[in-house]
């Protein structure tokens, strides 16, 4: 990755953090590595993906997703990841519609495939 797009990379990365964060302090309490409380927002610039940890079912109504996914407007290349432990995750992309009943299961490879446009 060149000089240049790391630097808009990892300004988008803070930009979005930001934004990320303040959405879900509409619906919780965060917590740190060390304590748990209502999410976990990883701080740690995972390349164009921002992870959420929670075990708190609510954080993933239609509702909070639809608002994680409204802050990836403009932000083609960026996902959300809610891992939700034992219940699996969710993956929120700006140009995916939200489904829930009968979603499609989660496969990196499909996605890196139809992300790349091949």
């Amino acid at each position: 990755m060149s000089s240049d797009l790391r630097e808009e990379q990892e300004r988008e990365w803070a930009v979005l953090y930001e934004k990320i964060k303040a959405v879900l302090l509409q619906y919780g309490e965060p917590g740190d590595a060390g304590e748990r409380k209502d999410f976990l927002l990883v701080d740690d610039n995972l390349g164009y993906t921002h992870r959420i940890e929670t075990q708190k079912l609510e954080l993933v109504q239609l509702d909070v997703v639809r608002s994680l996914q409204e802050v990836l407007v403009g932000y083609p290349n960026w996902e959300i990841v809610i891992a939700l432990g034992d219940f699996g995750g969710v993956i929120i992309a700006e140009d995916e519609s939200i489904k829930y009943q009968g979603s499609r299961p989660y496969d990196p490879f499909l996605r890196a495939l139809f992300r790349s446009g091949k």
